[in-house]
């Protein structure tokens, strides 16, 4: 969903790359996150980033595989995930709906306030 909205408000093929840069550096953390997991898969750190949403694909596998994983802590995950994606969801239907319209010069952050505003009128 994030690459839909992403790939909503860039006009021209240059712009996708720095559009999606902030999206990659999420999935880069994550793996960044998991490497270190798989020699501490029980550390605080690892554990509490697996329930960010962002990170709990990786992460929350990597878990189940190496260590004893509660089952409350992996229905946790499933129910936060599930309630990212809804959300996601709906923000990207808002500047989906508005980022298709515009053209021109590219600024994320701008773009997706002004994706926003152009769905209200």
């Amino acid at each position: 969903m994030l690459f839909a909205v992403l790939g909503s408000l860039v006009s021209r093929v240059e712009d996708v790359q720095p559009a999606i840069t902030p999206v990659m550096m999420l999935v880069v953390a994550a793996f960044m996150i998991a490497m270190f997991g798989l020699n501490a898969p029980e550390s605080a750190f690892v554990t509490g980033a697996s329930f960010v949403p962002f990170f709990a694909p990786m992460l929350m596998f990597l878990r189940i595989g190496l260590v004893s994983v509660p089952g409350w802590e992996v229905a946790l995950c499933l129910v936060l995930l599930v309630a990212t994606i809804v959300l996601l969801i709906y923000f990207g239907a808002k500047v989906y709906r508005g980022g298709v319209l515009m053209y021109g010069r590219m600024n994320i952050f701008k773009d997706i306030k002004r994706a926003i505003q152009l769905t209200k009128k």
